[in-house]
């Protein structure tokens, strides 16, 4: 996309606000809900793995993209998991491990 396309875009995405403020004033977060969780690594380093394969690999090969993680993004993932046990109130259901970042729900 060239600059000018995207400068003209822009205007539609609105303001950008800081994350904290992106939060529904008035909700109660306490209630029991599914929550989608970003966390992103200070500068964005890819300190949780890199990307390896191919983004036309087969599906299932070990020519397929996926993240490969270091060991602390290993040491992340077992975290994220192991929340449940320390909180039973909390339902693990998903995560998803990026260099840079993690969604988790």
């Amino acid at each position: 996309m060239d600059k000018e396309t995207y400068e003209r875009q822009k205007a539609f995405a609105g303001e950008k606000k800081p994350s904290m403020q992106r939060r529904c004033v008035g909700h109660d977060y306490t209630e029991r809900r599914m929550y989608m969780i970003t966390m992103v690594v200070e500068g964005r380093r890819p300190l949780f793995g890199q990307v390896v394969g191919r983004s036309d690999g087969e599906k299932g090969s070990k020519e397929e993209a996926r993240v490969e993680l270091t060991e602390l993004g290993k040491r992340v993932e077992k975290n994220w998991y192991d929340i449940a046990t320390r909180h039973p109130e909390i339902e693990v259901i998903a995560l998803q491990m990026m260099p840079d970042h993690l969604h988790g729900i």
